[in-house]
C-alpha cells in the first residue's frame, strides 16, 4: 500500500517565504561594511547572527497561532535592542557612501508590524528612523539618504510580508470555519438522532410496558392471551428495534396519517377509548407539516402512556386558511401548572422548539373537568402570521 507523504503546513510555507525575503537583512549590513580586522570582522559578523537569530523569532511569532502579545514584543525589542548595539560598528566600518545600519533599521521597521500592534510598532520605527538620522549626522553622510533608504527598505519589507502573512490568517479563518460548522453539523445531527430515538423509544417502550404488566396478570388466569400478549410484545420490540435503525441512519419519514393509524391501535391495545376527528384534514399537508404534527401525536400518545391515568382519548385535527391545529386531550390528567411551549419533559420541550421554528406554538397542560391537553398550531406554508 502506498503511503501517503504528509502535507506540508501553509505556516511552514509562509515561514520559509518570509525568512527568504528577509535575508538581505545580514547580506547587505555585511557586504557594505568593512571591518579593520579578523577580530573586528568576526564580532560583526557574531552580530549579524544575532540579529538574525532575533529575526526568525519574530518572523515565527507572526505566524503562530495563539502567541502571546507580550512573547512577541519581547521579540521586536530583542531585534530592536540588537540593531542597535550594531549601530556604531555598521557606521564607523561603512563602505563609502553607502548605509549598511539604515538597512538593518529598515528590515526591523518592516517586520515589527507583523507581530505587533501598530501604536508599538510606530513607536519601533520612530525609535530606529530617529537613530538613522543621527549616526548620517555624526558619521558626516547624509541624512536624507540614510532616513530614505531606512523607510524605502521598511516600506518594501512591510508589503512583501504583510501579504504573506494576511493570506495565512485568512486561510486560519476559513480553516477555523470549517471546523465550526463541522461541529455545527455533528450537534445537529445528534440532536436529530435523540429527538428521533425518544419519539420512538419513549412511543413504544411505554406499549411494551403496558402489554407486560397485562401479561403477567393474565399468565395466571389466562394462559393463551397471556401467550398472545407476550407475541405482541415480541413484535413491537423487533419493530422499535428497525425503527431505532432507521432513525439513527436518518431513514424515518412518518407522515400524519401514518401516525394517526398508528396512534389508535396504540391506545386501544392500552385498553383507552380513542376518539379521532380528522374529516381529512390530514391530507395534502406539505410533508414538514405533516412530520412535525406527526411528531406532535406520538410524542401525545406516548405522554398519555406513560405519565396519565387516561381511559379516553379524543384527538382532532382542524385546518383553516391561515391555520392548522391539533389537540390531543386526555382524561387523567395529573396535577401541573400549565405550559406555554415547552411542557413538562424533554420530549415536549424539544417539540416546542421545532413548532417555534415552524411559526407556531405547542401549549399543553390540565384543563377543566380533570383533563390533560396538549395543543399544537402551525401556519401553513404560504399563509401569514396568525
Amino acid at each position: 500500500m502506498t503511503r501517503r507523504s504528509p502535507r506540508i503546513s501553509p505556516r511552514l510555507v509562509v515561514l520559509g517565504a518570509l525568512l527568504a525575503y528577509t535575508m538581505w537583512a545580514l547580506v547587505l549590513p555585511w557586504v557594505l561594511a568593512r571591518p579593520p580586522g579578523a577580530a573586528s570582522a568576526t564580532a560583526y559578523a557574531v552580530g549579524l547572527v544575532a540579529f538574525g537569530v532575533a529575526l526568525v523569532l519574530v518572523l515565527r511569532s507572526a505566524v503562530t497561532p495563539g502567541q502571546s502579545a507580550r512573547a512577541r514584543t519581547g521579540y521586536v525589542a530583542v531585534l530592536a535592542a540588537v540593531s542597535l548595539a550594531l549601530w556604531p560598528a555598521a557606521h564607523a566600518w561603512a563602505e563609502p557612501g553607502s548605509q549598511p545600519w539604515a538597512w538593518l533599521a529598515g528590515f526591523v521597521i518592516g517586520v515589527a508590524p507583523l507581530a505587533i500592534a501598530w501604536p508599538g510598532a510606530l513607536a519601533v520605527g520612530t525609535g530606529l528612523t530617529a537613530a538613522t538620522a543621527l549616526g548620517a549626522a555624526v558619521f558626516d553622510d547624509s541624512v536624507l539618504a540614510a532616513t530614505a533608504t531606512a523607510l524605502g527598505c521598511a516600506g518594501v519589507v512591510w508589503l512583501m510580508c504583510q501579504v504573506l502573512v494576511w493570506l495565512l490568517r485568512v486561510l486560519w479563518a476559513e480553516e477555523a470555519g470549517r471546523e465550526a460548522e463541522a461541529a455545527l453539523s455533528v450537534a445537529q445531527e445528534r440532536l436529530r438522532v435523540s429527538r428521533e430515538l425518544h419519539d420512538v423509544l419513549g412511543h413504544r417502550l411505554g406499549v411494551i410496558a403496558l402489554k407486560a404488566e397485562l401479561a403477567a396478570d393474565l399468565a395466571a388466569r389466562d394462559p393463551a392471551r397471556a401467550r398472545s400478549e407476550n407475541e405482541e410484545i415480541r413484535a413491537i420490540a423487533v419493530d422499535t428495534l428497525a425503527e431505532a435503525r432507521a432513525a439513527v441512519q436518518g431513514d424515518t419519514v412518518a407522515d400524519l396519517a401514518t401516525q394517526l393509524t398508528s396512534a389508535e391501535l396504540v391506545l386501544s391495545s392500552a385498553g383507552i377509548e380513542a376518539e379521532f376527528d380528522v374529516d381529512g384534514a390530514a391530507e395534502h399537508l406539505p410533508d414538514a407539516e405533516s412530520r412535525l404534527l406527526a411528531a406532535v401525536v406520538r410524542e401525545g400518545v406516548t405522554n398519555v402512556l406513560r405519565h396519565s391515568d387516561a381511559r379516553a382519548v379524543s384527538l382532532d385535527l382542524t385546518r383553516a386558511p391561515s391555520w392548522v391545529t391539533l389537540r390531543i386531550v386526555n382524561d387523567g390528567a395529573r396535577s401541573a401548572p400549565a405550559r406555554d411551549g415547552a411542557g413538562t419533559g424533554t420530549g415536549l420541550a424539544a417539540l416546542a422548539a421545532r413548532c417555534a421554528a415552524a411559526g407556531g406554538r405547542l401549549v399543553s397542560g390540565p384543563v377543566d373537568g380533570g383533563r390533560f391537553e396538549l395543543r399544537a398550531e402551525l401556519a401553513p406554508q404560504g399563509a401569514g402570521s396568525r
